[in-house]
């Protein structure tokens, strides 16, 4: 629940074309980070953890990460070559001993869709289940809303935040 209220504060857009490479950084820390990678309807993504900033040593939640994400210097997340699956939110976050997580704002990463009448940033998601990607051109911040809302509710009927 707290990576959801804090998920939720909000984003930076960044508009990518699909087999450009990108650099992340993640603006609360520089050791000991956990990237995630959130897409609408689908649990966070676990992509890896750094462990200092000095060296580009990670721990990969799935191997098959390491051919499309790498450590940059200063836990700065490097993609390489982005395709629909890689498009979405990046969060980075500290997990400090006894203390509570610090949550950076995210990353949106996109791509421009082009229609007859006008411009609208689009959001495609490539399904696990499925190998058509789904495309969604919706306000991404009535999203956000709705979590905050959702968020609140929580913390009021149960009174404590989960991680």
């Amino acid at each position: 629940l707290l990576v959801c209220c804090g998920a939720a504060e909000g984003f930076t857009d960044r508009l990518v074309d699909l087999g450009q490479t990108v650099t992340l950084q993640c603006d609360v820390a520089v050791k000991d980070v956990l990237w995630f990678l959130m897409n609408p309807s689908e649990p966070p993504v676990f992509i890896l953890r750094s462990f200092s900033s000095k060296t580009l040593d990670s721990q990969y939640s799935n191997q098959t990460f390491s051919k499309t994400f790498s450590l940059q210097y200063n836990s700065s997340l490097f993609i390489h070559n982005i395709s629909t699956n890689e498009l979405g939110v990046y969060y980075c976050i500290q997990t400090p001993t006894g203390s509570p997580p610090k949550i950076s704002h995210g990353i949106r990463l996109y791509i421009r869709k082009n229609t007859t009448d006008n411009h609208q940033s689009c959001h495609i998601s490539h399904n696990k289940t499925h190998d058509n990607p789904v495309v969604s051109c919706q306000c991404s911040s009535l999203l956000f809303i709705s979590a905050i809302i959702n968020c609140a509710l929580a913390v009021i009927f149960t009174g404590e935040f989960y991680l």
